[in-house]
């Protein structure tokens, strides 16, 4: 009796499976009024997701620059897909496979010049098959030269560094296709770069995903169930460095001696030569103001707090110290009877002057 109850339960177990099992359907190959509309039976051999695999080439950089939102590139970008260039299906409908029917690169919207310079599309055969790997059946290369969007990321100026990226975004849904970077050809640059600006150096190549939903275009995914177009974005960085030592030296000798020259009125005495104090401190707090003008002339209109400000205010900060202990210590009054202390004052300003300059360098 026991084990006709337990046979009885699993036969249930099993059918109630496999009805839920045959209830999944895939909407997405059925065709009309489904996403994406094209009829594909079980025995078609095109399954979506479709991959891309991209790889990218940058021959050339030119016009990297803090006073400019944009830059220009040279590069060679190549997609591989494991379908061809076309694909007929069991109902004898033809399928458009080529790369660019899936994604497309970001250019700058303004630009109105043709940036495609040159573009090949391969099938994988035996005089080409050394340029395929992994089972994919079709190859595009393309060469472009325009601009492109760069979002300057000035925190850690003059020691940042720049993410220089390029779009590749998804021109349907992300349910059909899937970008990735390659894994056979990875993506490389030129070195040396003509025409990339001295003090930048291309450190390394980086990768990001963005998703973006269209909310106002929208797609039936399964019946009543609709939803915005989802595009998927794969960002190739190109992480460049600034070689900031020569340009440090170049913002901010000027107040670096501005402030040594503030620390010369301790070595003069205390109670004599009070013009000549005076005389060097307008120096110095006019010197460390000018360096202020010349840094923030380098960074135009920059509204972000950055490290050369930080180093600026510094100095500013330390010869308005230096000038108020000079004053209390020519005064009749003791209110900081240690900082008063010549051989103290110029210590201490020194010694306090370094610890805050390398914190600054550190954050």
């Amino acid at each position: 009796m026991n084990k006709t109850l337990v046979f009885f339960f699993l036969f249930t177990v099993h059918i109630g499976y496999s009805q839920n099992k045959l209830e999944i359907v895939d909407y997405k190959y059925l065709g009309l009024p489904y996403y994406p509309e094209q009829f594909l039976s079980k025995k078609d051999s095109l399954k979506w997701p479709i991959e891309f695999d991209i790889s990218l080439d940058v021959k050339d950089i030119k016009g990297l620059n803090i006073t400019s939102e944009e830059f220009t590139a040279k590069i060679l970008i190549s997609s591989y897909s494991k379908y061809g260039h076309s694909f007929i299906s069991e109902s004898n409908d033809t399928i458009n496979l080529r790369h660019s029917e899936f994604f497309e690169i970001y250019i700058k919207e303004n630009n109105l010049k043709n940036t495609e310079i040159n573009s090949n599309d391969y099938l994988k055969s035996d005089s080409y098959d050394y340029l395929f790997y992994d089972g994919f059946k079709s190859k595009s290369v393309k060469l472009i030269e325009g601009p492109f969007d760069h979002n300057w990321d000035l925190r850690n100026f003059p020691f940042d560094k720049q993410k220089l990226k390029f779009k590749f975004v998804s021109t349907v849904d992300s349910s059909i296709v899937r970008l990735r970077p390659s894994r056979k050809f990875k993506s490389t640059f030129e070195t040396p770069m003509e025409n990339l600006k001295d003090g930048f150096n291309i450190e390394s190549i980086s990768y990001n995903y963005k998703y973006n939903t269209d909310e106002s275009d929208l797609i039936m995914v399964s019946p009543g169930n609709t939803r915005g177009i989802v595009t998927e974005t794969l960002e190739i960085i190109v992480n460049v460095n600034r070689q900031g030592s020569w340009l440090f030296l170049k913002l901010f000798m000027g107040g670096i001696l501005s402030f040594l020259i503030s620390c010369l009125v301790f070595l003069l005495p205390v109670k004599k030569e009070l013009e000549s104090k005076v005389t060097l401190a307008v120096g110095a707090i006019f010197g460390a103001i000018g360096n202020r003008y010349f840094v923030d002339s380098v960074l135009p209109g920059v509204q972000l707090f950055t490290k050369a400000d930080a180093i600026s205010n510094l100095v500013i900060f330390m010869v308005v110290f230096n000038i108020l202990i000079m004053l209390l210590q020519n005064s009749d009054k003791t209110f900081f009877k240690y900082f008063q202390s010549t051989k103290n004052a110029l210590f201490y300003s020194i010694y306090i002057f370094i610890i805050l300059f390398v914190a600054i360098l550190i954050w």
